[in-house]
């Protein structure tokens, strides 16, 4: 049971990246920026300091997080609030820009959407996963 939460985690870190590193592709595309690979890196990791942070904080990769799927939507949410503030402000400084309204507003959204769109079927699975091992 204990490897079956520690590779959790680790999917669970994985799936974040990826969810990131897409909503800053598509955000990108959508604008039309060049979508490149060390464009979307500068463009996601205000974003992905924020998460880490509240990440630490919140002990968002601890078993206990992702345990039941209701938690994991929950923390999800607690997570992305904490970090997407800070997000907006460590890219506020990086670039030298104010932060404004609209952009926080469809940042927050969208990417919420992104992580719980990933993150719920994977807290659904993993639930069945741990019915199934455990011990009878």
């Amino acid at each position: 049971m204990k490897r079956i939460h520690a590779s959790a985690g680790y999917v669970l870190f994985a799936g974040d990246l990826a969810a990131f590193l897409l909503f800053t592709y598509y955000g990108k595309r959508a604008h039309g920026l060049p979508a490149d690979a060390p464009g979307i890196l500068e463009t996601a990791a205000p974003f992905l300091l924020g998460w880490l942070a509240a990440a630490l904080l919140l002990r968002l990769y601890s078993p206990k997080a992702y345990e039941r799927p209701g938690r994991l939507i929950l923390i999800t949410v607690a997570a992305w609030t904490v970090a997407a503030p800070l997000g907006l402000i460590i890219r506020a400084l990086w670039l030298g820009t104010p932060i404004t309204l609209m952009f926080a507003a469809v940042a927050y959204g969208i990417m919420l959407v992104f992580l719980l769109g990933w993150r719920i079927p994977f807290g659904i699975v993993h639930a069945l996963i741990r019915r199934r091992t455990a011990p009878r």
